[in-house]
């Protein structure tokens, strides 16, 4: 069983969503991990506004905690649709994984219409797993999804240093058919 938290990023053309998924035993020393993070003055760990010193050590951290990761991303400049395309493709991945429960980034504009993709996504599973949206200040385990999507999506060196963390990148403009399961998380 695990936990998935799902953050998003748009990088020109791309847009990406990034699902970090951890099991429920090793949610605890996660977030502790990541709250150690925050620097005074901080609510949170926000990628987009740290320093590139700051996101080295940031990343070097995360992948010291041994986090799981997939990405799906997109070509398409509509933010709703390509959001729409992501979340599906997501939702049944996770579904395959065996997660429990799901924790999105809440962008308020967004959230009843993730919920309504999800019910598709999930009308037809027995025992669908559950979900949310959440503030990041809600849960640590989201400000990971937004460092592995702010990473992935600036591409070069950014991508490659948390290229360990990722076990799936589905590109559903240039495959949908890569939008069902295959990798599946290793370790733990």
């Amino acid at each position: 069983m695990w936990h998935g938290f799902l953050d998003e990023s748009r990088r020109g053309t791309t847009y990406l969503v990034v699902a970090v998924v951890v099991r429920p035993r090793e949610l605890d020393r996660i977030r502790s991990a990541l709250r150690r993070l925050v620097k005074p003055g901080q609510r949170r760990v926000h990628f987009k506004k740290e320093s590139d010193s700051r996101r080295r050590e940031l990343v070097a951290r995360l992948r010291g905690m041994g986090l799981r990761a997939a990405v799906w991303t997109v070509r398409e400049s509509d933010d709703v649709h390509a959001r729409q395309l992501c979340l599906s493709a997501a939702a049944t991945w996770l579904q395959e994984l065996g997660v429990a429960r799901l924790a999105i980034e809440s962008c308020a504009h967004q959230d009843v219409r993730d919920r309504q993709t999800l019910a598709s996504a999930l009308e037809k599973v027995d025992e669908p797993f559950t979900y949310e949206h959440l503030r990041p200040a809600e849960d640590p385990v989201l400000w990971a999804s937004d460092a592995l999507a702010w990473c992935f999506g600036a591409g070069g060196d950014w991508r490659q240093r948390v290229a360990p963390m990722v076990d799936a990148v589905v590109r559903l403009d240039q495959c949908p058919e890569s939008a069902k399961p295959g990798n599946r998380p290793s370790g733990r």
